[in-house]
């Protein structure tokens, strides 16, 4: 179970928050006002109960829910949490990724997936974790573009509209709108990358990439010294990464039936094997000054206050992950996003709650822990921190191998240069999260050495298909 995603730094230095907690630093003459705003599209004329399935309720949701009624007194929203909210004791501590059991999700997955099928689904259903593409082949999820646009109060270029509209597909239209979301980017040493020539993250390839590594890795034994091409993941962790990041051309589709690329997959395997072999990979995190590439997650407005520290103030450079070469700008997950069960009968209300999670005042609330979709309400909060920072009031500190640590703050400048990133998300992970796990779980066999490539892609891809298609 887990309370708060938290934010695990891909670069040399381990990221401490030395303070209980920003958002309860955010209490009192900082916390967000309440919202009285009548609602002026839905008929409440009648009292309504509005369901809505999450996999954990957290202080966000909760304290927008009781807003939200204020301000609706005739719309009773009713949260179905799968996993209850687990406090964390304290904040103090180093920033980890928590990543909740994999039990938990299967829990979540199940209780939807009954609910759906027995037609008792919630109304709102949060899709994180759940395998939407099959609620999608069976027409189980409405597409909120006719509620939207029916809607002159609602302005889509107040939002990262790129973000806001990017869970949606040809031929189910826009199927979930998140509420918040999280990206993981690759970093780039920018000497190292000018050594070595110009890419074109927006468009390069795996096979682009792995032709880079193996290009680094030579160029750097021939000068004596041995640097880590790529770092801080295990092969198979980097694998499951590539197959996130591509997953629709590792797993076909034709019609609702879909089938797993064996022959790709174990191309990608060899290729990856090849790396670590080679030195040009390792598991091991060795820092921005000594690889040419490494990944980091950006999932708050501490991370966007802090980029440009983080990023040693010039040394590395935030690179599009390679994907299928097409321009998709940077992807992004949401473990908040809602999708509209098609069978419910209180969807206008259902769009007044989702509205009302995106207007600013409630985008702008310290206790949403992860990137708003609000473009004003993250520069609110990006700016909020910053001045905690500046002021001493709250401490990040990055502290080195050697165990050198330095005290981070962030100037105007600096802010502006994290918010800029921000237009360019808008590629989201469409991935199933089972099979990601089905894939780091079955490939350590081949990256340890104990099973042969052709036999481990075959066991993937026997297991992907059957789970798919079940």
């Amino acid at each position: 179970m887990r309370k708060v995603w938290m934010t695990k730094w891909a670069i040399t230095a381990s990221l401490t928050l030395l303070c209980s907690t920003l958002a309860a630093c955010s209490s009192g003459n900082g916390s967000t006002p309440a919202v009285t705003k009548e609602p002026t599209s839905l008929d409440v004329s009648e009292k309504q109960i509005l369901k809505v399935s999450v996999f954990t309720e957290d202080r966000f949701l909760e304290e927008a829910v009781n807003k939200f009624e204020q301000a609706y007194p005739n719309i009773d929203v009713q949260i179905q949490e799968t996993v209850p909210t687990e406090p964390i004791a304290n904040m103090e501590s180093q920033m980890y990724d928590i990543v909740p059991a994999a039990e938990d999700i299967e829990k979540y997955v199940n209780s939807v997936n009954t609910a759906l099928m027995s037609g008792n689904a919630a109304d709102l259903i949060s899709v994180g974790y759940l395998p939407v593409d099959r609620y999608l082949d069976k027409g189980l999820l409405s597409d909120w573009s006719k509620l939207a646009d029916q809607d002159g109060e609602f302005q889509t270029a107040d939002y990262y509209e790129r973000v806001l509209k990017g869970i949606s597909d040809t031929n189910n239209g826009w199927y979930a709108i998140p509420i918040s979301y999280s990206l993981k980017v690759m970093l780039g040493n920018k000497a190292a990358i000018a050594q070595g020539g110009e890419i074109d993250d927006e468009t390069w390839t795996w096979e682009q990439f792995m032709a880079l590594s193996q290009k680094f890795a030579s160029q750097a034994q021939a000068s004596g010294t041995k640097t880590s091409v790529f770092g801080g993941m295990k092969p198979e962790e980097l694998l499951g990464y590539l197959t996130e990041t591509i997953y629709e051309k590792l797993v076909l589709k034709e019609g609702t039936s879909r089938t797993f690329d064996e022959e790709a997959f174990r191309v990608y395997m060899e290729q990856i094997k090849e790396l670590y072999d080679s030195g040009a990979a390792s598991k091991d995190h060795l820092g921005i000054m000594n690889q040419v590439f490494s990944t980091m997650d950006i999932l708050d407005p501490l991370a966007i206050a802090t980029l440009p520290s983080t990023l040693g103030n010039g040394i590395a450079e935030v690179l599009t992950p390679p994907g299928t070469g097409t321009d998709e700008g940077l992807p992004f997950t949401s473990d908040l996003a809602f999708a509209l069960n098609k069978q419910s009968k209180v969807k206008p209300a259902a769009w007044e709650f989702v509205k009302f999670l995106l207007s600013e005042e409630i985008q702008s609330s310290p206790s949403l822990t992860v990137l708003p979709v609000h473009q004003a309400a993250v520069k609110t909060r990006v700016e909020q921190i910053t001045e905690r920072l500046n002021s001493g009031e709250a401490s990040v500190v990055l502290t080195d191998k050697n165990g050198a640590a330095q005290s981070l703050s962030a100037t105007d400048e600096q802010i502006n240069d994290g918010l800029n990133l921000l237009p360019s998300v808008g590629n989201y992970e469409h991935k199933d999260d089972k099979v990601i796990a089905m894939i780091k779980e079955e490939t350590a066999s081949f990256f340890s050495g104990s099973k042969s490539a052709e036999a481990v892609a075959a066991a993937v891809a026997s297991k992907v298909n059957t789970y798919l298609n079940e």
